[in-house]
């Protein structure tokens, strides 16, 4: 046989708390109403009617203290409830006059919850249940008359089917507004998953372009270094010395990148990770970038995550701090700042960094496209958007933000937040 399939515990869960909450609402009406009907002088068999009614009190009470269990819901659990409440509606109805009672009306509220919490089949059933108790209580009721057992005056029928109307259409209503929001929510997540899903696709592909590049600059990359020690042992003038110390380090940094990239793929042994404080982390960082930007100046202010915590320093959260420098040091060499500070949030503790610069900032209206996509704001041949890109879906994979914006003054701002678990959990381990 063919399992049924089933949502998530907590949407089933949210269904049962939904119809807790309904049938609270309905208990105070009906409270109400026979109040109302008796001042009225209306024949009402009480005693019955009160049972029924503290049965759905203490249904509700029972189904809140099931949800605080363990447990999952299931379909099983929602059927029944749905189902004693329709028993128990046309229970109240039989004892107050039957398809004659003007809030018969409210059974149209039962077909739509059946509709919107239940699979297909099981809905098709509880319609025909809901058509089985429409007859039932049309054939099969007490009588609904006054006290003096004349009939009910037509203007009191009318404000009944009224307010029974109103009801029904106000329910109804809540029940469409929440799904529609809740379809505009999920078509929302749907557009950014499936954007997520076209970056992974693309930063793949590009990963495995990379991965064979790597092995490929292995040889030259050593040539050069041979080349570049050759010229700094023969240097004959400081300039010269200079040029070649350069080039050495240039040539150092990329073979370290290299190597990094390969242990990523699991083709070497890590070259990084492991547990680093926080304060070293960034500071280590922070100098690759100036050693790959000689002219940099990059001002730290490490002091307002104190006290330092341990991370789990893996190189992929490095090039993706090297990558927001490194766009920041190309916009304003010599006024880069990187500030650290702990926060609370709705989640929990978590480290902002701040990354700043004094260039010329970023265009309004493409700041939503960075790092979503291989966009950039420099010049053709200068730039593709990778870096942001790579930035942003590792930034993403630790559950942490990335935001861009424009500084007073001029220039960018840089804003990412990471919860700290999602930093220190390598660490932990």
């Amino acid at each position: 046989m063919r399992p049924v399939l089933r949502p998530d515990p907590p949407t089933l869960a949210a269904s049962v708390r939904q119809l807790i909450l309904l049938r609270s609402i309905a208990v105070a009406g009906q409270i109400a109403a026979i109040a109302t009907s008796t001042v009225l002088g209306v024949a009402l068999p009480l005693l019955a009617m009160s049972c029924v009614i503290g049965a759905l009190i203490l249904v509700s009470a029972l189904s809140w203290w099931r949800l605080r269990s363990a447990r999952a819901a299931s379909y099983i659990e929602l059927a029944a409830l749905l189902g004693f409440d329709l028993a128990s509606f046309s229970l109240l109805l039989y004892f107050s006059g039957g398809a004659n009672n003007p809030f018969v009306l409210i059974y149209v509220l039962h077909t739509v919850l059946i509709a919107l919490l239940l699979p297909l089949r099981w809905a098709a059933t509880g319609m025909l249940a809901v058509v089985a108790c429409v007859a039932i209580v049309a054939v099969w009721h007490l009588p609904l008359r006054l006290s003096t057992g004349g009939p009910l005056p037509s203007g009191l029928l009318a404000v009944g089917q009224w307010l029974s109307f109103v009801l029904t259409a106000g329910i109804t209503a809540w029940f469409v507004l929440r799904i529609v929001t809740s379809l505009h929510s999920h078509e929302r997540a749907l557009y950014a998953a499936s954007q997520r899903a076209l970056r992974d696709e693309e930063v793949l592909r590009i990963g495995a372009l990379a991965a064979g590049a790597a092995h490929e600059l292995a040889t030259p990359l050593t040539t050069m270094a041979v080349a570049a020690g050759e010229i700094l042992r023969s240097a004959d003038s400081p300039v010269v010395k200079r040029d070649a110390d350069i080039l050495a380090s240039q040539i150092h940094i990329c073979r370290e990148i290299m190597a990094g990239l390969l242990a990523a793929g699991g083709h070497a042994l890590p070259v990084s990770g492991g547990r680093e404080r926080l304060d070293l982390f960034l500071e280590a960082t922070v100098h690759r970038c100036r050693a790959m930007h000689p002219e940099a100046h990059i001002v730290c202010d490490l002091d307002l995550i104190a006290p330092t915590p341990e991370i789990f320093a893996e190189e992929s959260l490095r090039q993706a701090l090297l990558a927001l420098l490194t766009n920041a040091v190309e916009a304003s060499p010599h006024d880069v700042e990187l500030s650290a500070l702990k926060v609370e949030n709705e989640v929990g503790s978590a480290v902002r960094l701040m990354i700043a610069d004094r260039g010329d900032g970023l265009p309004a209206a493409h700041i939503d496209k960075l790092g979503r996509s291989f966009f950039t704001t420099k010049q053709p041949g200068q730039g593709t958007g990778l870096g942001l890109v790579l930035a942003l879906r590792t930034i993403e994979r630790l559950r942490g933000t990335l935001e861009f914006e424009n500084r007073d003054g001029g220039g960018a701002l840089v804003r990412v937040e990471i919860p700290l678990d999602a930093l220190t959990v390598g660490a932990k381990a």
